[in-house]
């Protein structure tokens, strides 16, 4: 199994909900990716423009399918675009 959390922080002038709307759209078409155990969106309490997706995968080639898919191609651009350095990626496997 495969976990991955890539946390990243808005950019200033960017309302977190902007960013919220387009994540759930990726946390609920990822969840339906074959190999996909979990996809979750995390929102720090305390600073609102910390944010963190929290996956978990079968398998390499399950996740490589996910970052090929549409959903993903289309979505985590306009998501990074929004971000002050992009999604800061940790992996663990299990």
């Amino acid at each position: 199994m495969i976990r991955l959390n890539a946390f990243f922080v808005l950019k200033d002038d960017v309302a977190p909900e902007m960013v919220v709307t387009l994540a759930r759209e990726l946390v609920e078409k990822s969840r339906n990716d074959k190999g996909c155990v979990a996809y979750d969106l995390f929102q720090s309490a305390t600073n609102p423009s910390v944010m963190m997706f929290c996956e978990t995968w079968a398998d390499d080639q399950s996740l490589k399918t996910h970052t090929e898919s549409a959903h993903f191609t289309e979505l985590v651009p306009k998501i990074e675009a929004m971000t002050k350095s992009g999604l800061k990626l940790e992996r663990f496997e299990f």
